[in-house]
This record gives structure tokens, sequence and C-alpha cells, in this order.
């Protein structure tokens, strides 16, 4: 069968959208009966051809190269994926063991846990500047209203999750994987606690240690370069939260994670874990894994309730934030947008195409994919002393 009667093919099989193809040779065809929400492009036929040994991972490497192109709606294209996901040419059964083997079971030892950290997160703060927030919160926000913009959101996801910690004046809190430090700011400005934050970034060191520094926070946050193994036993805290850093732990080291966390938290302590996730098991889509995030691993509800549960770390509210981070990323890829010049200066045109997909992806991924954003409430043994209802959460969040 030719290129072009099996990508016909491909695309009649989807009936919940409407979308144009254009060839090569100038041919163009519609699909769906409304108007088209994107064109695919496909310049390159010999480049085309090559999509189908492993299309998951070619279609996003071809974007990437400039071989094929999106004309409208970028979230809805990577929509069309999804929908058309069963009729998708399927890997052999050797390739797709060793796909299986590699992503579920590569082992994150500390080595390959920092070599993983640096590549994406040492692209230089500069460069991260230029569409994250004011505050440089690098992972889902919290939304009170669809319109919220990114800084309203991230400064009240810094506030929810403290409310959700009932962190109080005095208290030590452990932030895994702290990032830039403003979880860490906030916890010590508006809570009074005393944060000891930890991450494999260099750069995000640096700017957090700056940060703190001008704000005369010295005394009450520090910060180190330190995988989450490496936090000594004997230290206590009274509260516990990683936030965005779980997804780099790997299926391999799940139960040593919660074994540290349940070693450092004081009995009766508690815990907030957030992370993506899904509902069932499985690899990480192959390019994001490649190309973005080498090492990472998206669990399942059942694989985090699982490994708490090994270490007594008790359940106590679980939310999916998930149509937050579709609305997350629709900031950051408005922004980054906005400075792809700059970014094309720093990198090149391929990183910008590259990076453009990701986020876009990432956001449909959200919206019409497998992924979710938990929200895990967990203490050290059971608790009795927390309210009721839900309203401690929101207590102090204000509404506009």
């Amino acid at each position: 069968m030719d290129r072009k009667r099996l990508i016909d093919k491909l695309c009649r099989h989807v009936t919940d959208a409407s979308f144009a193809v254009r060839y090569w040779d100038g041919d163009q065809v519609n699909y769906g009966r409304g108007p088209a929400e994107f064109t695919l492009i496909l310049k390159n036929q010999t480049a085309i051809a090559q999509l189908f040994g492993n299309i998951k991972l070619r279609v996003a490497e071809a974007y990437s190269a400039g071989d094929i192109d999106i004309e409208g709606d970028l979230q809805r294209f990577v929509r069309l994926g999804f929908l058309m996901d069963s009729a998708l040419p399927s890997l052999g059964a050797a390739r797709k063991a060793i796909l299986a083997i590699t992503s579920l079971w590569a082992r994150n030892n500390r080595r390959r846990a920092r070599q993983n950290a640096v590549r994406h997160y040492d692209l230089g703060n500069d460069f991260f500047k230029l569409w994250l927030d004011r505050r440089m919160v690098y992972s889902c926000a919290y939304f009170r209203r669809p319109d919220d913009d990114i800084d309203k959101a991230q400064a009240q996801k810094l506030e929810y999750l403290c409310a959700k910690l009932r962190l109080l004046p005095g208290e030590r809190l452990l932030d895994l994987g702290c990032g830039w430090g403003a979880l860490a700011i906030h916890a010590a400005r508006s809570r009074g606690a005393h944060v000891v934050g930890i991450t494999l970034s260099e750069e995000q060191l640096s700017e957090a240690r700056a940060r703190i520094s001008k704000l005369g926070l010295g005394n009450r946050i520090e910060l180190r370069l330190q995988d989450y193994r490496e936090v000594p036993e004997v230290e206590a805290f009274d509260k516990i939260v990683s936030v965005g850093m779980f997804e780099h732990v790997g299926r391999k080291h799940i139960l040593d994670y919660f074994r540290q966390t349940a070693r450092l938290l004081k009995p009766g302590g508690i815990g907030i874990l957030h992370t993506i996730g899904r509902m069932r098991p499985g690899p990480l889509h192959p390019w994001i894994r490649k190309y973005i995030f080498p090492g990472a691993y998206v669990p399942s509800l059942a694989e985090l309730a699982d490994g708490m549960a090994t270490f007594k770390l008790n359940i106590v509210d679980v939310e999916n934030l998930r149509l937050h981070y579709g609305y997350t990323l629709d900031r950051w890829a408005a922004a980054f947008e906005r400075h792809a010049d700059q970014v094309r200066s720093m990198f090149d045109e391929r990183f910008v195409r590259m990076w453009r997909m990701y986020l876009c992806s990432s956001a449909a991924a959200f919206r019409f994919g497998p992924l979710n954003l938990w929200q895990i409430i967990h203490s050290k043994g059971a608790i009795n002393d927390l309210p009721l209802t839900r309203d401690y959460m929101y207590s102090t969040m204000v509404s506009s």
C-alpha cells in the first residue's frame, strides 16, 4: 500500500475531528464535517516513509526536524493521535519488549538521576525565565478561575499546598525537588516554617539561593544539591512535600522513595505527593522520554497507593488536578511563543520546534490523553485530628 493510501486509511478511521492533510506534491484532502482545526503538512516523501516504523516517536521527530508542519491548533493535532491510537501501525513484539524494559525498569541510580536532571533543568535559568511565572514555578498551577493568569495561579498553588499540609510556624518542612525555591520561600514567609530543600540542578540551586539571600531568608531556608536518597536518616521533619519530582524517580525506585519518606517523616507527620500520574501502569511516551525527560516514569495511582501502604504511609486525601495542568501548559506555551526568537538565538530552530511540541502535546495529553495530576496527602501512621471536611484546605484561599 502506498503512503498516501495508508495515511488516508488512518485518517478515515477518525470520526470525531475535522482537519486537512496536504501532501508533498500539493494534493490536499479534508476530513470531518466542520472547519479544519488544523492542516497537517507532509513536506518530504522520503521522511514520511520512515514514520511508520515507530510512528509515536517519529512523528514528533519529524515535526522537530521540519519534515512535517502544522497549520492551526497543534493540541488538536496531538488529540488526533489519541483518537486513532488503536489504528496506528504497531511495533513488532521484540521491539515492544525492548521499549517496555527500557522504559519501565531503567535504574535511576544517583549518577544517572543527576545526568537526567542536568539534561533538562540545567538548560539555563535565562531560558526558563522567559516563559515561566515570575516565581519560576515549573509544575502544575492551581486555577480558581479559567482566566487566572499564571502568576496568580502559581501563587494559589503554593498557598494550597501549605494549607493542605497544615503547615505551622516553626515546623520543619522537607521540599524534595525544590526547583527555584518558590515553595520554600512561600512556606518560610507566609507560614514561618523552617525549610530544607533539595535539588539535583546546579542552575536551580544557584538561582534559588540568590533569591533567598535577597529576601533575607537564609536563617529559615537551607538548600542543598542532594539526591533524595542522601538526606540523612537522623533528620526528622514535621512535613514533607514533593512537587513535580516523583516523575524522575523511576518505576524501579518507587519503594526507595517511599521508604525514605517514611524514614524522614516524624510519627503523625503529614506529606504531600504532587505528581503526574495515570490510571494504569505504562511506559512514558517514547519521544518525551528520549528528548525531554530521560529516565522519567509516570506512575499509576495503584503503584503509589501500594508503595505508601508498604511503609505505613496512610493516604488521607487524593485530588486530581488534570485540567489545571492543561491550563498551566497553555500559559507556558503562549509565553514560549512570545519569546520564540530569543529561544532560537539561545539554541536553534529544531530546539524551538521540539519544545513547542513538548508543551502543546503535554497540554493535549492532560485534556485528551492518559495523564492526570495527583495531589496525595498522606500521614505517617493514622492521625485523628484532621478536620472532618475539606474546608481547611480553602480557608486561606481568597476567591476572586
